[in-house]
């Protein structure tokens, strides 16, 4: 496996663009590993409470292994969220997530129920195992954002500094069909998306009857970094002096 990224300076100057680009639409963009309050905030900007993935009473979210991500605009109110998080994912995707997930419900005293207990076979999710983070709680106030370009790149400026910080094997998450059919989650960066990931006779708040997986492996990641640069996206570069 893997464990040192291939241009670490690429990875740099993309992350600071997509930092600069979120500037220049007005935006102030924070992280942070208090779990607590981005419960409260996420309460106050959907009307519903945070996700088990995030919620702090069923553990697990300390700085080293999570952080979410919330910008804001001129007024201070916060316009748009991410939230990621860092598991151990054995024997592989496939196998692991819906365990993981019911898991998490019923340390909640919620129940869900699966309609299947894995994805089709022939899944990629079958390759995935290793340092797998999970992209989850994305949402943008459409009263707030409106420029198409801001949608696209806040989450992917959340998905670069998951990957600077934890060089995972990948970045999955699951979406909504309209989100997907809709080409969303191309255009944020994920490179395959693939339907019936999970299904559902009794869903979770929020979901639908079938989710979809949206999947980032390592090298996507280090394909993405190198074509953004190959495009000019790149932050000025840094003249480093010698001692």
């Amino acid at each position: 496996m893997t464990v040192a990224l291939q241009d670490p300076l690429g990875a740099v100057r993309v992350a600071s663009r997509l930092l600069e680009q979120s500037r220049e639409f007005g935006l102030e963009t924070r992280i942070s590993s208090d779990f607590n309050a981005f419960a409260t905030l996420r309460l106050e900007l959907r009307g519903k409470p945070v996700s088990p993935m995030f919620d702090p009473i069923t553990g697990g979210l300390t700085a080293e292994r999570a952080f979410w991500m919330g910008s804001y605009n001129a007024e201070g109110r916060c316009v748009a969220i991410n939230a990621f998080r860092l598991d151990h994912v054995e024997p592989n995707l496939a196998h692991w997530a819906l365990g993981w997930m019911v898991g998490l419900y019923m340390r909640r005293a919620e129940l869900i129920v699966p309609s299947h207990i894995a994805p089709p076979a022939s899944t990629r999710a079958e390759k995935i195992s290793g340092l797998i983070v999970y992209h989850g709680e994305a949402f943008i106030d459409p009263k707030g954002i409106r420029n198409r370009e801001a949608v696209e790149i806040l989450p992917l400026l959340g998905m670069m500094l998951s990957f600077i910080k934890w060089q995972p094997d990948a970045i999955w998450g699951l979406g909504a069909d309209g989100m997907i059919t809709r080409g969303l989650y191309a255009r944020i960066g994920y490179a395959h998306v693939e339907r019936s990931f999970l299904r559902w006779e009794w869903l979770p708040d929020g979901a639908e009857a079938v989710e979809w997986l949206a999947l980032l492996e390592r090298a996507d990641m280090e394909f993405l970094i190198q074509e953004r640069l190959g495009e000019g996206l790149r932050a000025p570069v840094i003249q480093l002096k010698q001692a």
